[in-house]
């Protein structure tokens, strides 16, 4: 089974199954540590990013919503700078992207799990390297990832 058709199963789950994610306790394929991308304001309006390790501890988290989007671009005009609409898990079903923070970091997000949280500020730049397909799994106003991903 290819991943895009785990992840397709996986947002039907959600959608028809209750509205709740599970994190997968011990490791990742391939023995590293599973990992979820954070994007976040700073109090000064800026825009950081920081790699959490998930607990194998970390609870189901409830999902409010789930969308989808695709994007054939080529990366070829300077994207424009936006906010995360809402708290938000991303997950790329196809494709590669580079995401720029304002400390001036680039970083790029293929099969990355990122939770997008910069609701306030100039945001971020989201550059697709390659076409690209998207799933969002909307979280509640009040979830803490950082708190999430220890276990807590």
């Amino acid at each position: 089974m290819q991943r895009r058709d785990v992840l397709t199963l996986t947002g039907a789950a959600v959608l028809f199954g209750g509205g709740r994610v599970l994190a997968q306790s011990g490791s990742a394929p391939g023995g590293t540590e599973a990992k979820v991308v954070r994007i976040y304001a700073t109090p000064d309006g800026g825009s950081r990013v920081e790699e959490l390790t998930i607990s194998p501890d970390a609870k189901p988290i409830d999902i409010t919503r789930m969308t989808a989007s695709v994007y054939g671009g080529s990366g070829a005009r300077a994207p424009d700078w936006h906010t995360a609409p809402r708290k938000q898990f991303a997950i790329n079903m196809t494709g590669e992207l580079e995401g720029g923070l304002t400390d001036g970091t680039r970083r790029k997000i293929g099969s990355d799990l990122v939770y997008l949280e910069d609701l306030t500020g100039k945001g971020h730049v989201t550059r697709a390297l390659t076409p690209i397909t998207n799933v969002f799994l909307h979280v509640p106003d009040d979830f803490d990832v950082v708190a999430w991903a220890a276990g807590r």
